[in-house]
């Protein structure tokens, strides 16, 4: 009996020390496992945070690269308005640019200028700072404007339709400027030099 009972005794503890060792074990695989999990929570942010400050910061370096220059263009159109002042001016609206003059507002970092209220003129000043790369297609549609008031817009008045067919349309690095010629404006080589003396 007695060895029956040292037996069960010794078999009692080396259950308990199986029992021991197997719950150190997978604590110590569920605590490697939540370190690895942690460690790769934090690398992912770590990772996140980085691609998100490479984003900010490139995000930050275009808007340095297309921050508005609206002191530049209030300055051309002053200077352009002073040769060719416009009858009853109205300002150029971001709903004229996109729906009247049919341009895509967001190849231009701003835009200022003036148009006339008065039905039987045409004079019209426009600078607009246009972003890289879109200088082509801002030309092309400020074209087709031009083209648009010659052959439909101005047809009842045949003196708007001659000064708008010689609407000039001037670029000079990231400046763009459409001017026409009030009826009772400038000729031409006026608005030319003055043109010419705003964007130097």
């Amino acid at each position: 009996m007695k060895k029956l009972i040292c037996m069960l005794c010794a078999l009692s503890l080396c259950a308990a020390m199986f029992a021991a060792c197997s719950k150190d074990e997978s604590s110590s695989a569920a605590q490697d496992s939540s370190t690895s999990t942690s460690q790769a929570a934090e690398d992912s942010s770590s990772a996140e945070q980085d691609s998100s400050s490479a984003e900010t910061s490139s995000d930050s370096g275009d808007a340095a690269s297309e921050e508005a220059d609206t002191e530049k263009l209030a300055s051309i159109v002053s200077a352009l308005e002073e040769v060719n002042p416009i009858n009853n001016p109205r300002a150029i609206t971001s709903d004229d640019v996109e729906f009247n003059m049919n341009m895509t507002p967001d190849n231009l970092v701003a835009f200022q200028g003036d148009v006339t209220n008065t039905q039987s003129d045409c004079g019209l000043v426009f600078v607009a700072q246009v972003k890289d790369g879109t200088m082509d297609t801002v030309l092309e549609e400020l074209e087709a404007y031009r083209q648009s008031m010659t052959s439909s817009l101005y047809v009842e008045f045949a003196d708007k339709v001659a000064k708008a067919e010689d609407a000039r349309i001037v670029s000079k690095d990231n400046i763009v400027v459409m001017v026409i010629s009030s009826i009772d404006g400038p000729d031409y080589a006026d608005i030319d030099a003055a043109i010419e003396s705003a964007l130097s």
